[in-house]
């Protein structure tokens, strides 16, 4: 097919390709199924969520896959969203590293909880490595939102909350990590908890994807960007949530129990953060519905079903900090492995298959006939495998919330079969399986690696067509 031109940000990610994008996922994607391969195992279940096992599967995926994948493609679509290169781009390796360590080495002072690991002076090392990764990731991503004046749209505004809420998710996390480690912190657990839980789930990674898919979702569904009242509400509610979060953080870190004032906080904080989603989803009705595509691509098919959990996830949000227990554990992982995982799952393919193209095809431009950066994909394949993603967080969901332990294995399998499915996508796309040989180039970027320096043009581009 003859190429059509694309302008705006998909040059701009053609000229800004990150170099370490596909080993941020590699990792995120390794992690995922380490997680979820403890879960089948039994090491986390409903109402068996302190024990250190458990905490190493929550925190392998919560950090490993998920705060992975959010911070790498981050470092990739900050330019995007900022249309400027990105600040030190050289320090994604390391933070990348770092983050990896610093969650195994978490993982592993909380097996050392059970008496499975070296020691538990690891909980107070890990926090010390993950400030690094996120100070390198803050140096790369807060000059690039500030030196662009990005604050002023609702994409930077929301991103610059998301990384407030990073830094509160650190502090309650280490210092919580420093009290089970036993060196007599005078933190309330029972309050740091659902602090940090807000802070991570409903503030970091919650903002960060609504600052990334004002931007993508009105790339892929071809609709008019703006900062309207919806988005301006948005961001008020979201402000006033992460405030209110960090406040009961603070208040937790500096011993007070989790009655008045922290559960009146922690309820504030869970209702307007409740209202907040609400607003947002009326905002992604608004694109929708001002879309030119008129059919919407495999990766905005299932991102609705994303959506549908968040929903779900902020309906159950106020019940949760109410009444604890199940209630908590079934919204808790609504978020995460529904809202969060689906959509992350679903955009990942068509990022990697665009990064693909960019690297694979771009250079070529004017050469030979170019494919569709869709014929990179196998849509009907990523469909399936995204459906029973989908069921497993949903099922997930119910067994958490009816206390059932088989069931919640049985969900935790569905959905590392489901991932499984999507990593050999992946490596398909990569490896271009889905064009007939003979619209293959003869050479192919590394599986996961940058390419060498020498391969720039796989690197940059100038302003492509597609």
């Amino acid at each position: 097919m003859m190429p059509v031109c694309i302008a705006g940000p998909f040059s701009m990610i053609g000229k800004q390709l990150s170099r370490w994008t596909m080993a941020w996922f590699a990792s995120a994607l390794a992690f995922l199924a380490v997680s979820l391969c403890g879960a089948v195992a039994g090491a986390a279940g409903p109402g068996d969520w302190s024990g250190g096992a458990a905490l190493a599967v929550v925190h392998l995926f919560a950090l490993g896959w998920l705060c992975q994948m959010m911070l790498g493609s981050l470092i990739q679509f900050a330019p995007v969203l900022c249309a400027r290169p990105l600040a030190l781009p050289g320090l994604s390796l390391p933070a990348l590293l770092l983050t990896a360590g610093g969650t195994l080495m978490l993982a592993a002072g909380f097996l050392g909880l059970d008496g499975g690991a070296p020691g538990q002076g690891l909980l107070a090392l890990a926090p010390v490595v993950l400030a690094a990764a996120f100070g390198l990731a803050g140096a790369m991503l807060a000059p690039t939102l500030a030196a662009a004046k990005a604050l002023r749209g609702s994409e930077g505004r929301m991103l610059a909350l998301a990384l407030a809420a990073l830094g509160g998710l650190w502090a309650t996390g280490a210092a919580m990590a420093g009290a089970l480690a036993g060196y007599g912190l005078p933190v309330a657990l029972s309050a740091a908890l659902p602090a940090h839980v807000l802070l991570g789930a409903g503030g970091w990674l919650t903002l960060a994807a609504f600052g990334v898919s004002y931007k993508l979702f009105a790339m892929f569904l071809l609709a008019p960007e703006g900062d309207g009242p919806l988005r301006r509400a948005v961001f008020g509610g979201a402000a006033l949530a992460l405030a209110l979060a960090l406040a009961g953080g603070a208040l937790a870190l500096a011993g007070r129990g989790f009655w008045p004032p922290g559960l009146a906080v922690a309820l504030a904080a869970a209702l307007i953060a409740a209202l907040t989603a609400a607003l947002y989803l009326a905002e992604i009705r608004r694109l929708w519905q001002s879309r030119r595509r008129l059919r919407a691509e495999v990766n905005m098919r299932w991102s609705r079903a994303a959506l549908g959990f968040l929903a779900l996830s902020a309906a159950l949000l106020p019940i949760a900090v109410l009444r604890g227990g199940s209630w908590a554990e079934a919204a808790v992982f609504a978020a995460l492995a529904g809202w969060l995982s689906t959509l992350t799952l679903a955009q990942m393919v068509k990022i990697v298959s665009f990064l693909t193209w960019i690297q694979v095809f771009a250079p070529q431009i004017g050469r030979r006939p170019m494919p569709l950066v869709s014929d990179l994909t196998d849509a009907r394949a990523t469909a399936r495998w995204l459906g029973l993603w989908a069921a497993g967080a949903a099922g997930g969901t119910l067994a958490l919330a009816a206390g059932q332990a088989s069931g919640f294995r049985l969900a935790a399998l569905a959905m590392l079969l489901a991932a499984g499915g999507l990593t050999r996508e992946a490596w398909a796309i990569r490896r271009l399986r889905h064009l007939d040989p003979a619209r293959r180039p003869d050479r192919l970027p590394p599986l996961v690696l940058p390419p060498s320096p020498k391969g720039s043009d796989h690197d940059r581009t100038r302003a492509f067509r597609a």
